[in-house]
């Protein structure tokens, strides 16, 4: 605001001069005209010559107020001097005014010029102030001395030079009063505007702290997110490392019990552990499809499929699970060509038959197991908790890669093992293995004290059946004597082998005499009850059968076979199709 009045006052003082001036002219025509003696004319004459000083004085501030206030040093200088002559001869002037009235208004306009000038010195220049009221009072004090002189040598009365000092001492009295006044509303005015400033300059400074907190806070606010967006990807890609990292981890381990292992279900065991632990899941089952090659006769449909589980839902969700593996086919999961995946119960695919809906895992992966165009099996796993394999399948199908190899590996090798223990013809034990493994029964029989049985069987007239029908026919009345011979075994724990030509041998562990004879009763009957076709004919086989038995019928566990073969020999002896149990009357007969 006082920037403002201050410019104002600059634009406007130059016409207030010339309105004081232009009043001083006027009142120095009339004078003139009025003027009825000569000291008259002298004093207006002393006017006119003080009009043209500050004439003079004015047209010299004009032309340097149009040139933007740049004033030469001299310029100044003499300008300073004008300044301090038109209040002086201003003064003069009101003591030789005839009229009071004609004095008082040239003192009042003299008043207002005065004011103007110590407006236009700024307070806080105490030295100038200071010179310029010195410079004042003496030139006052000069003229109004010379005034007296005047006065006193006009011869007048005690009574008028008493009068005009009075006045003098008044209006000395009032210009002093006036300054003081003035100094004092200029300094109250300088301190009020000090402090308004002070005030404004804080609030500035607070209002400009203020704004460069608010940037800085803004420039925080956006690191904050910046680092926030950073934080969250270095999250993502520390989560991202870190699965990672456990899924390498998790494939070396899969490869390393792959390579140790040997046997399938040993092996699939290992892995659905393994996998169900490191990657915290609830339920994991891989099932493998039939492989016909391993096919080994009078095995059920359901123990030809190979399993393993790991399951930490309860025992009664296992036993459910299983239960749907052994005696379901099981179309849901071995039908898959495609990896399934569903992360809530909405999607869910009953793909255990014997489960329950409440049963059913909302979160599931379903995936095959392939070696190449070969479809080995399916994996399975499922967590109890929705949206859990929201990601991973490559992983997964990775898993399922890897378990095919290993799967495709131990099935090699247990097709090159089986090629040693089996039969080609029949694909049970071949006498070899056979022997093997009675010799592991009889010497764990002799350590545990426990019985150990065999019957030995011998298809009758074979070479009859051969020479009639031929040796293709032979071959098929083998392996149905085979496959009769290994469902009864395997169905009550015993082993089943071909001992040579049309001769087979089964065999039970901790089983005696009573027991074995049942059971070699039932497989006898079974081959008398059935007929084998063959190219439009029926063919019925016949089978004499010895048993024996360790330690009830032989105490020497070596001779046990040889024992078991005299006793087939005696059913031959006597009328064959029969079963003969070793006795000693046998043993001594032959």
């Amino acid at each position: 605001m006082e920037d403002k009045i201050k410019e104002f006052w600059k634009q406007k003082q130059v016409v207030f001069h010339h309105i004081f001036l232009d009043v001083m002219l006027l009142i120095y025509c009339i004078g003139v005209y009025f003027a009825a003696n000569q000291e008259v004319s002298i004093r207006y004459a002393v006017l006119f010559v003080y009009a043209l000083l500050c004439i003079v004085t004015e047209l010299v501030h004009n032309r340097h107020m149009q040139k933007k206030y740049v004033y030469s040093k001299r310029i100044i200088q003499v300008e300073k001097v004008y300044c301090f002559l038109r209040p002086a001869l201003g003064l003069a002037y009101y003591y030789m005014a005839e009229t009071k009235l004609e004095g008082i208004i040239f003192l009042i306009l003299f008043l207002i010029y005065f004011f103007e000038l110590f407006y236009s010195v700024a307070l806080g220049k105490k030295a100038h102030r200071v010179i310029v009221y010195v410079t004042y009072i003496c030139l006052y004090g000069i003229i109004s001395f010379v005034m007296l002189v005047v006065l006193a040598q006009d011869n007048l009365s005690r009574v008028t030079v008493g009068i005009a000092i009075r006045e003098l001492v008044t209006v000395s009295v009032v210009l002093v009063l006036i300054v003081v006044v003035s100094e004092m509303m200029s300094y109250m005015w300088d301190c009020f505007e000090k402090d308004i400033f002070r005030q404004n300059r804080a609030l500035e400074d607070l209002n400009e702290v203020n704004d460069k907190m608010k940037e800085q806070q803004e420039k925080i606010n956006r690191v904050n997110e910046k680092l926030g967006v950073q934080k969250i990807e270095l999250q993502l890609a520390n989560k991202k490392i870190n699965r990672s990292h456990d899924e390498m981890s998790v494939q070396n381990e899969l490869s390393s019990i792959i390579i140790s292992s040997i046997e399938i279900k040993d092996m699939l065991d290992k892995i659905v552990d393994m996998i169900q632990v490191r990657l915290d899941l609830d339920v994991v089952v891989i099932v493998l499809e039939q492989d016909h090659e391993l096919y080994v006769p009078g095995m059920e449909e359901e123990q030809r499929r190979v399993y393993a589980i790991s399951c930490v839902l309860g025992d009664e969700f296992k036993k459910k699970v299983i239960e749907s593996i052994e005696h379901t086919d099981m179309s849901e999961i071995l039908r898959m060509t495609q990896t399934y995946i569903q992360n809530n119960v909405t999607d869910s695919v009953q793909l255990f038959t014997k489960l329950e809906g409440k049963q059913e895992l909302p979160s599931v992966v379903c995936l095959p197991i392939r070696n190449q165009e070969e479809r080995l099996g399916t994996l399975f796993v499922g967590k109890n908790k929705e949206n859990t394999f929201m990601d991973g399948r490559a992983f997964y199908e990775n898993i399922a890669s890897q378990i095919s190899i290993g799967v495709a590996n131990a099935r090699l090798y247990a097709k090159m093992n089986d090629m040693a223990i089996r039969d080609d013809l029949t694909r049970i034990y071949n006498r070899r293995h056979l022997t093997e493994l009675l010799r592991k029964y009889l010497a764990e029989a002799m350590t545990k004290k426990v019985p150990v049985s065999l019957a030995l069987f011998d298809i009758d007239k074979f070479k009859m059946v051969n020479d009639t029908y031929g040796h293709q026919c032979g071959d098929e009345v083998i392996r149905y004597v085979a496959s009769l011979l290994n469902r009864g075994a395997l169905k009550h724990g015993g082993i089943a082998g071909r001992y040579g030509g049309e001769e087979f041998v089964v065999a039970f562990f901790e089983k005696d005499l009573d027991e074995t004879y049942h059971i070699v009763e039932d497989i006898h009957n079974q081959i008398r009850s059935e007929e084998i076709v063959y190219e439009g004919k029926h063919i019925s086989v016949r089978a004499s059968v010895g048993v024996a038995s360790y330690p009830q019928t032989c105490a020497n566990p070596g001779e046990l076979l040889t024992r078991a073969d005299w006793a087939m020999y005696h059913s031959k002896k006597n009328g064959r199709d029969r079963i003969t149990i070793d006795s000693e009357k046998i043993s001594s007969q032959m």
